[in-house]
Parts: C-alpha cells; structure tokens; sequence
C-alpha cells in the first residue's frame, strides 16, 4: 500500500488524468497527507530553530502599526512561535482538507456523483500534492539566508516573492504573498481530478476548481480595497 502511494504521488505530476481515475477506487491519501504536514511543518520548524531570532522579532514588529501588537510580539520567544506553528499547521492542514472535502462532496453531488465524503477528503489532499515542491525551495532559503529571513520570503513561488517584492507592511503584502505557482497546479490536478471522477466537461471542471479560489481572493482583495 505505501509503494503504491509513493507510486501515485509521482503519477500525480507525470500521468494525472490516469492517476486520478486510479485514486477513485482506493484514495489511500494517509501517506500524500502525512507528507504535506510533516515536511512543510516540520521546515518551518527548521526555520525558526535556526533564525536570528531577535532580529525576526524586531522585523516582525516592525511590520505592525498598532503598539499593543508590537508589545506582544516582542514578547514572543521562540519556543512559544515553534508551538504556535507546530499546533497551528497540524490543526489548519487538517481543517483546510476538511473543509476542502466538503466543498468537493457538495460540488460532486450538484454534479450528480455519488462519491462519498472520504473518497473526497483524499480528493482535496492529492489535488494540493504539488505544495511538496516548495518545501525544497524553502529549505534552499533557509540555507542560503544564513539566519536572516522573514516568513514571506521563504515562499519562493510567491506572487510578491517573484514579482512584487512588497514589505510585509504594505497592505496588499499578505494577499501577493498567498497567490502562488503551485496553487494554480493545485487547481490543474483538480480539473484533471474532477474530470475522471465525475465525467463532466473540463468547462463545468475548471469552474468548480476555481470558485474557491476566486470568493477566498475576491472576498480577501474587497477586504483590502475597502478597508486597507
């Protein structure tokens, strides 16, 4: 079962359309999950271990405007920020594919599948398979910085990373921080996926891997534009 889980997690980029139509009858989606957790908390992790810590903090507060929010980060030790993100990615991983699988079991049943919640749950964790690629990035950054390195910048794939180099003050930072390279490959494995579950047109496809996307960011840009 490993092997062929290992097996499927490299199809998922060579052989996708094939890959998916094996996955609906065994997602077997344990080992793609237990990947994604493990090796991108267990990077930032490594980050915090080994960053100049006061100079992250004084960065970090710096990035904020109300002094209740400076006070409280300089406060900060690391031990709590490793916590934090271990707890934090664990827990919001496990959140994002629930929730995830949920949108997918509604999608499919608007789509006429009778495909279960589980199958989808599995459905939502390879479709985000590609995030694996940053994690190597990220550990090149990490190397490379030599200690000095805020979080937005270890996404190297990053809208603001590649192009927009945005400080983390600027109100737009975090949303250009968001957009990236491998969520619009998540969004391809979805096409494809959704394709060899449910049969449907890669039209009717397109638009339910996307309409999350589109309310998270459109709903996030009308924050940012109404509000600053």
């Amino acid at each position: 079962m490993a092997t062929q889980a290992l097996f499927d997690i490299g199809n998922v980029f060579l052989e996708p359309s094939s890959t998916f139509a094996r996955l609906k009858a065994k997602t077997h989606a344990w080992l793609p999950l237990l990947l994604l957790i493990v090796l991108s908390v267990g990077v930032m992790v490594w980050w915090i271990s080994t960053v100049d810590f006061p100079w992250l903090v004084d960065r970090m507060a710096s990035a904020q405007t109300k002094p209740e929010v400076q006070a409280a980060m300089r406060h900060m030790t690391q031990k709590s920020m490793m916590l934090t993100t271990v707890i934090g990615g664990v827990i919001g991983s496990l959140i994002v594919y629930a929730f995830s699988g949920l949108y997918y079991l509604i999608a499919g049943k608007v789509l006429g599948s009778s495909i279960g919640y589980g199958k989808w749950f599995g459905f939502s964790v390879w479709t985000s398979v590609p995030s694996l690629l940053s994690v190597p990035l990220t550990a090149v950054q990490i190397i490379s910085s030599r200690g000095h390195v805020v979080a937005e910048d270890l996404n190297m794939v990053s809208l603001n990373y590649l192009l927009l180099h945005l400080p983390a003050s600027h109100p737009w930072a975090g949303f250009a921080n968001g957009v990236n390279l491998t969520s619009l490959w998540c969004i391809f494995l979805a096409v494809i996926g959704l394709k060899a579950w449910t049969g449907r047109s890669t039209g009717t496809c397109l638009t339910v891997a996307l309409l999350p996307y589109v309310l998270i960011y459109g709903l996030w840009a009308a924050k940012i534009a109404l509000l600053g």
